[in-house]
């Protein structure tokens, strides 16, 4: 395992100053081009979905405030017809 690791230092050590020569072809530099294309191209899409889905969960936290609103509203309501019940039922009782 130390033998292997000292090669591949050596190797790497002698083999970086003649890679620093060696320059990209138009095709490699076309290439580049197109993958920086295409990147920019998905950050726009990536963008526009997450745009999409911020305006998803607005809704659905807007949704969700107007429910508790309606239930909160229901609620209050069947609370006051309970006690007028129990208060109906108390004077019927006592009489």
């Amino acid at each position: 395992m130390t033998r292997i690791t000292l090669h591949v230092a050596v190797a790497t050590m002698t083999t970086a100053p003649h890679l620093r020569a060696l320059t990209p072809s138009a095709a490699a530099k076309l290439a580049a081009q197109a993958i920086g294309a295409t990147l920019l191209m998905a950050l726009v899409v990536a963008g526009a979905f997450l745009a999409a889905v911020a305006s998803a969960a607005r809704g659905l936290a807007s949704m969700l405030a107007e429910f508790v609103r309606l239930a909160t509203a229901m609620l209050s309501a069947v609370v006051l017809m309970v006690i007028v019940i129990l208060v109906a039922v108390a004077l019927l009782i006592h009489r």
